[in-house]
């Protein structure tokens, strides 16, 4: 033997042993990595696609329909109305189960609320709509008959709980005044505003989150769904709050933007228009960095989905 390899042999032998354990690492990280990105690709989806079934009125899930789907056609009630003066800067709070909540900009200074059940074999009369004004504005839900203690101002005084073994879906739609805030919650369905100035607050379980405003702070979240929020100008300092778990999230947000931004998903992309690091670590892509002089919080997360961060032309 030469002796090059009598004098290094040892160094090399490590070294080779080295190189494959390395590899072995990397092949077994990149194996693990397959699974869970398809374990979030199907599997998420899938276990959702479940959560949806079991409350969708179509379907015959836990509490759609008698334990049966319902093939015949749904038929509609008769519209539901409401008005009320709300001041600016008081909260209009919708809280529902089954439905969409549509929100359009109004006139004047009453908030006008339009609410249509729609039902298969259900029993239309199970569900009633209360309204619970208090201090701060007025809250209007769709709660089973005589739980008229559920409605409340803010998510700490109504539960998302319908009657069950029902399929009556209520769909509204509001008409909101000038600058008055808005929440809304809702389990199936999908939430949409246009024309607010004011703060929002909108969650739903299974739906999208559309919303467009020039006031915050805004907060919006969907399990499963996706989620854009359009923020055309700010008159304020509040944080934008912006979470899916299965869906896209995506925010539109003034050029002139001051802001320390934070977005992170598991398993997407993140795309950004303002000049801002994009980081991979193992599976997640992540995005945190200063807009401006800072201030103003900004939270992008989704779990199964790509990050949107674009300016508002």
């Amino acid at each position: 033997m030469s002796p090059f390899w009598h004098a290094w042999r040892k160094e090399i032998i490590r070294g080779v042993a080295l190189f494959c354990a390395v590899l072995g690492v990397w092949l077994f990280a990149r194996y693990v990595h397959a699974r869970i990105h398809e374990s979030l690709a199907t599997g998420l989806p899938a276990a959702l696609g479940e959560l949806r079934s079991a409350f969708d009125p179509e379907a015959g899930g836990a509490m759609g329909g008698h334990g049966a789907k319902h093939h015949g056609p749904r038929m509609t009630g008769a519209p539901w109305t409401y008005h009320a003066k709300v001041a600016p800067q008081q909260w209009v709070w919708i809280r529902n189960t089954r439905g969409s909540i549509t929100v359009e900009p109004g006139t004047g200074d009453s908030v006008a609320v339009t609410a249509v059940k729609t039902y298969g074999s259900g029993d239309p009369a199970s569900v009633q709509l209360v309204t619970a004004p208090y201090a701060g504005g007025i809250a209007i839900c769709a709660v089973a008959v005589g739980r008229d203690d559920l409605c409340g101002p803010d998510e700490r005084g109504y539960e998302l709980h319908g009657p069950r073994r029902s399929d009556v879906a209520v769909d509204f739609t509001v008409r909101l005044p000038r600058r008055v805030r808005f929440g809304a919650a809702t389990i199936l369905g999908d939430v949409h505003v246009t024309g607010a100035q004011a703060p929002l607050v909108l969650h739903t379980v299974s739906g999208d989150v559309d919303a467009v405003t020039t006031g915050g702070p805004v907060s919006a979240r969907s399990v499963n769904g996706g989620v854009h929020v359009r923020i055309t100008a700010f008159g304020d300092t509040g944080a934008v709050s912006i979470v899916s778990v299965n869906g896209s999230a995506t925010a539109e947000l003034p050029p002139q933007l001051d802001a320390d931004v934070e977005a992170h998903t598991v398993n997407g992309s993140i795309m950004t228009d303002y000049p801002l690091p994009v980081s991979a670590k193992f599976m997640a892509h992540e995005l945190k960095g200063q807009v401006g002089k800072g201030g103003r919080a900004v939270h992008i997360t989704t779990v199964n989905g790509s990050i949107n961060l674009k300016k508002a032309l």
